[in-house]
């Protein structure tokens, strides 16, 4: 889910690397030369330490402190003084329930540079609209309404007569009542999508990244440049091989040249169909994407439960968001996914955060087809300013990837 770099990096101000700030909140990662700090209103922001930083031996996750830190020109923090805080752990872990303070496996992550100085004058930010269908009466009848309401999730009790006849057999135990059919297709696609995650093969395509930017009221897009590389996916792992930025090539990693991201190969489905995640869906619509005939589904996810990370130099949230899903009504493959990050904290630097993510079915050179990401979009707004940055990314040229190998032999 791609954020393009803003133009300026936020370095204007010269006092701001000498200038202390002071953090309160609680210990959510310790590294060797680093630790993760979660605030009060949910931000986590990551503070490097030296030698010289005054602080507890033993500083421990879960542990309340304040942090006196600088913040250099790339929004790095470097820790001077942590002090224990007990008040403030107490505070912020009253918020969470004990299984859900950890988070497993790594979530989607957007990179965004720093936002030049904010315009007081906001517009609002625009959305993600390519693809998005238009909005319709609804055709579905009065049994369908019926069908597209939550299960019950009473249970009817089991009746036993005082004195039965003998010669009566014992009463029926009543059956558990049927899932709503809205929901048992939910609950195949959610099937489905753990077998198509396991199942993708090794594989090599061309990622082409656009990024574009816009600072006036009614958006106007102004490309910025264009990333292209060769992505191989391997065991489950991505790589990216012959990275260029505007036909140049580069030996940066990919997110030193702007905005990166990973995901769109599993981990953003994954966590929206893991139980983990228990997101919320409602049956909307039927509709046709890509196609194909689609069953499309409104879902929410709170944040105790979410693993979308969005992150900016220093500091990162993961925050509830809501959205849609395409769910091939024949294969229960999802066709298309849209979220939107919700209930942003008021300090961070991005007021909205969109992504959206186009699945097609692709052959790899072999009758059996795969599906397969073939377009994703990425939109944010910067809080109190016009400024938005968009990126479309574009998968094309896929084909089978076969290991490399090397054999020496010893003269």
């Amino acid at each position: 889910m791609p954020i393009p770099r803003r133009g300026k990096n936020g370095s204007n101000n010269p006092d701001k690397e000498s200038t202390i700030k002071t953090l309160t909140g609680v210990v959510r990662a310790v590294e060797t030369k680093s630790f993760d700090l979660e605030t009060e209103d949910t931000r986590i922001f990551t503070i490097q330490v030296t030698d010289s930083t005054v602080k507890p031996a033993d500083l421990r996750v879960g542990d309340g402190v304040d942090v006196q830190a600088t913040q250099d020109k790339d929004g790095v923090y470097q820790a001077v003084k942590v002090q224990s805080n007990p008040d403030i752990a107490k505070k912020i872990l009253a918020n969470y329930r004990t299984e859900e303070e950890g988070r497993t496996a790594p979530p989607p992550t957007i990179l965004v540079r720093p936002s030049a100085t904010h315009d007081p004058d906001d517009a609002g930010p625009p959305k993600i609209q390519r693809g998005k269908p238009a909005p319709r009466p609804s055709t579905a009848s009065k049994d369908d309404d019926d069908d597209a309401a939550p299960p019950s999730k009473q249970v009817a009790e089991r009746t036993v007569p005082a004195s039965p006849p003998p010669a009566s057999p014992p009463p029926a135990r009543p059956s558990a009542p049927a899932m709503n059919p809205r929901q048992a297709f939910v609950e195949k696609a959610r099937g489905v999508a753990a077998t198509y995650i396991e199942g993708l093969p090794n594989y090599i395509c061309q990622e082409v990244v656009t990024r574009y930017a816009s600072a006036s009221r009614q958006p106007n897009w102004q490309a910025l440049d264009i990333v292209s590389a060769d992505l191989v996916y391997d065991n489950h792992k991505e790589s990216y091989r012959n990275l260029q930025v505007n036909g140049k090539a580069t030996k940066k990693a990919p997110e030193e040249t702007g905005a990166w991201s990973t995901g769109e190969f599993g981990t953003i489905l994954g966590s929206l169909f893991d139980p983990g995640t228990d997101a919320d869906f409602e049956y909307r619509e039927d509709d046709n994407i890509a196609h194909r005939a689609a069953h499309v589904y409104r879902f929410e996810v709170t944040r105790p439960h979410s693993n979308w990370k969005i992150w900016v130099p220093g500091q990162y949230i993961i925050p509830a968001y809501k959205g849609s899903i395409w769910i091939d009504k024949e294969t229960a493959n999802v066709l298309r996914i849209e979220m939107q990050a919700v209930d942003i904290p008021e300090q961070f630097p991005e007021i909205s955060v969109e992504t959206a993510v186009d699945y097609d079915y692709i052959s790899l050179g072999t009758p059996e087809k795969f599906l397969l990401p073939v377009r994703a979009e990425a939109l944010d707004c910067a809080r109190n300013s016009n400024e938005c940055e968009r990126n479309t990314i574009e998968f094309r040229n896929y084909h089978k990837f076969a290991g490399e190998s090397t054999i020496k032999f010893n003269q």
